[in-house]
């Protein structure tokens, strides 16, 4: 008799340490992060390796999911609108305190949603104007604008003694391409000029833009090209390794990318939006917001604070070329030297 009394208290003090921590564990504050790409991609690893690191000064419990709309590289519309339906049946199960929608897909399909909604805060990071979301005029959104290093290349070419230039723009049709070209058109480039932006469907017509701007341009910046088709009738993505080393081959004007994987493919030089930065300007968010009170307003959105320098001080050499040797430390820093 004893001896079941004892296994009866024993089951009873299990099940009432379980609706404890369940209970425990409802009440941390939900946070969903949800990105527009793979997990394996190197800048959404960049990012949450930021979040991450400001979270880790975080003294309030909280429990945090992490969300993919994309596991591949190569994802059309209709695959938009089911990851879409995914993401929003996560949220509704999850139901989070806070949401944090990464890159420009992750707004337009899911993040817009939830602008205004009861209960819900939204931390948004998107290269896109926010206003394009209606994030400015919503009570429960703040964030940040991902914004390219474009006065920093200006600095760049200024070192490399290159002023006055003509400035041709080359980048991908996507949300992203067309999120980056509205940046480049809002740029004062002055003492420089720029000559064009275009954004192309695929490979064969990126290597007629490049060849093009052969004749009328002194620079040439490569965008974000990450999935770029082979052509229009092949959808499989040119290789980064194979892009960025004919690029740089076979253009005569200076190409500077605004992505690492640019320089890591063969390129020569790329200034670059710090992933890792942005992620800790939003873990720094994160952190404001568990601090209020419901009811209270949420900080105004910002831009983007720190780049960093991807460089191959080798190709930069083969166009009698070269930058401070502070430049090399830096790049060397972020590990994004290329030797």
């Amino acid at each position: 008799m004893k001896s079941r009394l004892t296994l009866l208290f024993a089951g009873l003090l299990v099940i009432l340490l379980f609706a404890a921590m369940s209970l425990f564990n409802h009440d941390k504050p939900r946070i969903l992060i949800l990105h527009s790409y793979t997990e394996t991609g190197q800048w959404e690893q960049a990012v949450n390796e930021g979040i991450n690191r400001e979270l880790a000064q975080n003294r309030t419990p909280i429990s945090i999911r992490w969300q993919y709309m994309a596991f591949t590289d190569q994802t059309d519309k209709i695959d938009w609108s089911d990851a879409a339906k995914q993401a929003e049946h996560v949220i509704n199960t999850y139901r989070p305190n806070i949401l944090v929608p990464i890159g420009e897909e992750a707004q337009k399909y899911v993040g817009r949603n939830y602008v205004n909604h009861a209960g819900m805060r939204i931390i948004y990071a998107t290269s896109e104007h926010p206003s394009h979301f209606g994030y400015p005029d919503a009570a429960n959104a703040t964030g940040i604008r991902e914004v390219l290093p474009l006065a920093e290349i200006n600095d760049v070419l200024r070192y490399l003694r290159r002023q006055s230039v003509r400035i041709r723009v080359l980048g991908m049709d996507d949300e992203t391409g067309r999120a980056e070209r509205e940046q480049v058109k809002d740029f004062i480039w002055a003492p420089n000029r720029l000559v064009d932006v275009q954004l192309v469907p695929n490979f064969d017509a990126w290597k007629a833009a490049v060849h093009a701007a052969n004749q009328d341009a002194d620079v040439l910046i490569a965008l974000s090209f990450n999935g770029l088709p082979l052509s229009a009738t092949d959808a499989h993505p040119v290789d980064n390794k194979l892009l960025s080393t004919w690029t740089e081959h076979e253009s005569k004007p200076l190409v500077i990318g605004v992505r690492v994987p640019f320089v890591e493919g063969g390129g020569a030089l790329a200034v670059v939006p710090s992933a890792e930065g942005i992620g800790a300007q939003i873990g720094k968010r994160i952190i404001t917001l568990l601090a209020l009170k419901p009811g209270s307003a949420l900080p105004r959105g910002s831009d983007s604070q720190d780049f960093l320098i991807a460089l191959r001080p080798e190709r930069l050499a083969q166009r009698k070329l070269s930058l401070p040797a502070i430049y090399t430390q830096a790049a060397r820093a972020s590990h994004t030297l290329f030797e």
